[in-house]
C-alpha cells in the first residue's frame, strides 16, 4: 500500500488473512494490516478510512476510524475448498483418460441459430450485436456429427448444455455433460469401455468397494447387463403376473394413472412403466439395453425386431448416468424422422458417417454418487 505519514487515508483491498485482532488486506499495491475485532470473512473486499501506526517490531499497521463492506464473499469453508478440488479432479480424469486412448477434444458452441425440436423447454436469448435471437443447446450431439462427416475416428468434448425440464434433486437447468463418439466400438465394446471407466473413476477416488443404501458392491464384479423387457419379465414375475403380448391387459389394469389415447402402442406403455415404477428400484449397477424406437429416433434398430433400438442406459442408485447407442447414418431414414428438419446436419449425412457409436454421460450425477450428496445443486 501507498502511505503517507502526515495524512490519514482511505485504504481498500481484499481479505487474505484474519488474525485476530488483525486483518490483512492486499491491492495491486501491496499488502497491510488493520486493527480491527469486527466479524469478517475471507474473500471481503473493504473500505478503511484510518490512521497509520507503528507496532513494537515497527510494522506498520492502519487504526480505522470508519469501515464498509463493497462486496461480500460466500461462506468460506475449508469442506468445500476441498471439495472443489476433487470435482475438478473428476473432469480432468474423464479428459485425460479418453486422451490415453487417442481421443481428440473439441469445443462445441453453446448457440443454435434454429430450434432444435424437443419436449422440453429452449432457452432463448438475445444477441445485441447481430440483433437475432440465438438458442442455448440441449446436446452437442449434432455439432460432433458433423465433425465426424470429416473422417474424424473418435472425438470427445465435456461441455454444458441447458434443458428446461424442471427442477429436481437429480435435474438442474444447467449441468455439465461429457459426450464421445468412436467408429471402432461396437455395441458390446462401448459398454465395455464405459464400464472400465466408471471402475477407474472410483479407484482414483480410493473407493475399493461401491455402498449404495447400506449395500456393498466390490470392484472385481462385473455390471450387469439386461434388456428392457427381461427386467419387466423379472418385475412382473414378483408380483405373480403372466407377460404375453397378445394379452396385455395386466398393463392396463396395473398402470391405471395413464390417461390412455388412440395410438399407444406396447412399445410406449413398457418405456412409461419402466420410466416410472421400475427405475427407483435399480440400486445395484446395471446396464439395460434394447430401447423403443420411438424413444430414440436417432439410432439403428435391431435386425431381429425392428420396434426396438440399440440404445442402453446405466443406472446406479435409482439415477441414470450415462446413455449411449448406435448412430443411424442412413439418410433416408434420418430424413423421414427429422421430417426434413435440421438440413445442415442432413446435408452432412450425405458425405457419409461411419458406422459410431456415442456415448452421453452426467458429470454431475456421477459426482454425486461418489461424495454421496442428495441434491445435484450442492455441486455448482
Amino acid at each position: 500500500m501507498i502511505i503517507n505519514f502526515k495524512n490519514y487515508k482511505i485504504i481498500y483491498g481484499k481479505i487474505i488473512r484474519i488474525k485476530k485482532p488483525f486483518i490483512e488486506l492486499k491491492d495491486y499495491s501491496g499488502k497491510i494490516q488493520i486493527y480491527c475485532n469486527m466479524k469478517f470473512s475471507i474473500g471481503d473486499i473493504l473500505i478503511v478510512y484510518g490512521k497509520i501506526k507503528k507496532t513494537k517490531k515497527k510494522i506498520f499497521y492502519l487504526l480505522p476510524f470508519y469501515v464498509k463492506i463493497i462486496i461480500k464473499n460466500l461462506k468460506f469453508f475449508k469442506k468445500n475448498n476441498i471439495f472443489i478440488k476433487k470435482n475438478f479432479c473428476v473432469i480432468n480424469f474423464l479428459s485425460n483418460y479418453l486422451k490415453k486412448f487417442m481421443f481428440i477434444n473439441i469445443n462445441s458452441t453453446n448457440f443454435c441459430k434454429n430450434k432444435s425440436h424437443s419436449y422440453s423447454n429452449i432457452f432463448k436469448t438475445y444477441n445485441f450485436c447481430k440483433k437475432k435471437f440465438f438458442y442455448l443447446k440441449i446436446s452437442p450431439e449434432f455439432y460432433i456429427k458433423k465433425i465426424l462427416s470429416n473422417n474424424f475416428n473418435r472425438i470427445f468434448d465435456i461441455t454444458k448444455c441447458y434443458r428446461n425440464e424442471g427442477c429436481s434433486n437429480i435435474h438442474n437447468f444447467e449441468f455439465n455433460m461429457l459426450e464421445y463418439y468412436s467408429s471402432n466400438f461396437n455395441f458390446t465394446k462401448s459398454i465395455l469401455f464405459l464400464e472400465k471407466i466408471i471402475k477407474n473413476l472410483f479407484l482414483s477416488m480410493n473407493y475399493f468397494f461401491f455402498e449404495f443404501y447400506n449395500i456393498f458392491f466390490k470392484y472385481t464384479i462385473f455390471f450387469k447387463k439386461h434388456s428392457l423387457l427381461e427386467i419387466i419379465f423379472i418385475f412382473f414375475k414378483k408380483k405373480n403376473f403372466f407377460f404375453n403380448k397378445k394379452n396385455f391387459f395386466f398393463i392396463f389394469s396395473y398402470y391405471k394413472g395413464i390417461n390412455f389415447i388412440k395410438g399407444y402402442l406396447l412399445n410406449d406403455i413398457i418405456f412409461k412403466i419402466f420410466d416410472k415404477h421400475i427405475k427407483k428400484k435399480l440400486i445395484l449397477p446395471i446396464f439395460i439395453k434394447y430401447f423403443p424406437r420411438k424413444s430414440s429416433p436417432l439410432t439403428k434398430n435391431i435386425k431381429i425386431n425392428f420396434n426396438f433400438s440399440k440404445r442402453f442406459e446405466l443406472f446406479i442408485s435409482g439415477i441414470e448416468i450415462s446413455n449411449g447407442f448406435d448412430e443411424l447414418n442412413d439418410y433416408f431414414l434420418q430424413k423421414k424422422n427429422l421430417n426434413k428438419k435440421n438440413k445442415d446436419f442432413l446435408i452432412k449425412l450425405k458425405n457419409c458417417i461411419y458406422n459410431t457409436n456415442g456415448v452421453g454421460i452426467g458429470v454431475d450425477r456421477l459426482i454425486m454418487l461418489i461424495f454421496k450428496i442428495k441434491n445435484i445443486k450442492q455441486i455448482i
